[in-house]
């Protein structure tokens, strides 16, 4: 029912026009060679420039003007309202689109900006704003949100896959520090053909709430009531704001991005293998001493025929790299066919006084398919300046025993006791028989010979101290 209401509203807003002639309609169009943004009045639109939807919309992509559901919202005191924006001004060269309007007191500026993503950098995200000023006398209570009413081709019902949860069909809430880092929206979960990609803005302007949820309940109120055991059905996205103290001359931003997203897939098995990055590269941190850590999402399905067993994804990470808050594996007893499993990796590095590129690997196998082909991501980590030289593992041959061979003198593993044998005592092939008494000698810090001249001496003695002996009892007598 909620589908035809949005096809009647079309029409009926169509017929309107036709009408009236008389009446003005702000339209703007924003674009480049990789995606499309039109506005009207209070509306928003965006395509793939190679044809498929990434927000629904009534007219298609060739039109100058958008016939859309999806809109900001500002709320004041508790009132909602949709700010309608007249006159937008199209910057081509700056890849802008912008608007204002006034809300219960509160100058609005809508910006919509053409900005290059987090993965490859490539200019196919859009950087919705809100700009809200209050220029009035007294202090007001303002937030606001984003509805952004997702379509990705011809799937109106596009389904959803969100950084560190997985995929999800049924109405979500998150909050807080629990907003996750990004979702992803696609024609089909399998064999997605176009990919919507949004990610949410950190730090002071970072959202309170995000919703996924159906198209024909998220209007009012900021925060509408949700059903988490609901199906979601006709997809949207509320990425909200709550209302805070905006003082007499004050501005508060709102931003969230939404644009083109990319998933690489390694086929050839049963068990498929999917990973996308959410960040591309590491950055410095604010405090010059660190970095900014990245994130990957990678995903196993099923696509055979029957279910696989002793299932698993693991990450291969070079020096300086490591994984946080999980080990760079996860396991799964079994997958069933065409169920998928999802995991969101956090990546930090050491400090580096070089600037390094390194390769990160995904890797995913299960006892039925073996090890797959895996998918290698490439990072830059930029130099720090006074940071101590990661030490990288020895480039040895691979077939040596011993990874650390300082010393070429080290006794070769068949020696009894390394730590105590000289080179120069070592034994022969013939000390190989001798008795144990005669070992314990041999193993001594001096060598003196072989034992029969020794009693050849020790029998002289003796004789000569007997004849000694006789010859002074003899003659003294």
């Amino acid at each position: 029912m909620r589908k035809i209401m949005k096809k009647v509203a079309a029409i009926g807003a169509a017929a309107a026009l036709a009408a009236t002639a008389v009446i003005s309609v702000s339209a703007a169009r924003l674009e480049n060679e990789n995606i499309i943004v039109r506005t009207s009045t209070n509306r928003m639109d965006m395509f793939s420039a190679k044809g498929g939807n990434l927000l629904y919309s009534f007219i298609s992509r060739n039109g100058d003007t958008a016939d859309a559901t999806s809109r900001p919202y500002v709320s004041v005191n508790e009132s909602m309202s949709v700010p309608d924006f007249y006159d937008d001004v199209v910057d081509p060269a700056n890849l802008t689109l912008t608007g204002t309007s006034k809300v219960y007191g509160i100058d609005v500026v809508r910006t919509i900006r053409i900005i290059g993503n987090n993965t490859n950098g490539a200019m196919d995200t859009a950087e919705f704003s809100l700009t809200l000023t209050n220029n009035t006398d007294t202090s007001k209570n303002v937030g606001g949100k984003f509805f952004l009413d997702t379509m990705v081709e011809g799937n109106d019902h596009a389904p959803f896959r969100v950084a560190g949860v997985g995929a999800i069909s049924t109405k979500t809430q998150f909050e807080g520090d629990a907003i996750p880092a990004s979702f992803q929206a696609f024609d089909s979960l399998q064999s997605p053909k176009t990919i919507g990609t949004g990610t949410f803005a950190a730090g002071a302007g970072k959202p309170d709430v995000v919703q996924f949820r159906n198209f024909g309940d998220s209007n009012y109120p900021l925060v509408p009531e949700i059903d988490t055991s609901e199906e979601i059905g006709d997809s949207a996205v509320n990425v909200i704001w709550l209302e805070r103290e905006l003082a007499p001359g004050e501005t508060r931003v709102l931003t969230t991005y939404y644009g083109l997203g990319y998933i690489d897939v390694s086929e050839g098995s049963e068990l498929k293998l999917g990973a996308t990055k959410i960040d591309g590269s590491f950055t410095i941190s604010e405090d010059g001493n660190s970095y900014n850590p990245v994130r990957l999402t990678s995903y196993v399905s099923n696509t055979g025929n029957s279910e696989l067993s002793g299932v698993g994804m693991y990450l291969d990470l070079p020096e300086g790299v490591t994984v946080t808050g999980s080990s760079s594996g996860v396991a799964y007893p079994s997958l069933k066919v065409g169920e998928e499993k999802q995991q969101t990796w956090t990546l930090e590095a050491a400090p580096s006084p070089v600037e390094r590129t390194v390769t990160v690997t995904i890797n995913a196998q299960s006892t039925e398919t073996g090890k797959g082909e895996p998918i290698i991501y490439t990072y830059v980590i930029p130099a720090i300046n006074g940071a101590e030289p990661i030490v990288e593992p020895t480039t040895a041959e691979p077939t040596t025993a011993e990874p650390t061979t300082a010393e070429p003198t080290t006794v070769e593993a068949t020696t009894a006791a390394p730590a105590t044998v000289q080179p120069t005592t070592a034994a022969t092939k013939d000390e190989a028989t001798k008795s144990e008494a005669t070992k314990s000698e041999a193993n001594g810090t001096v060598k003196t010979g072989e034992a029969f001249p020794a009693i050849a001496v020790l029998i002289t003695l003796v004789a000569g101290v007997g004849a000694v002996y006789f010859y002074r009892r003899k003659y003294s007598n």
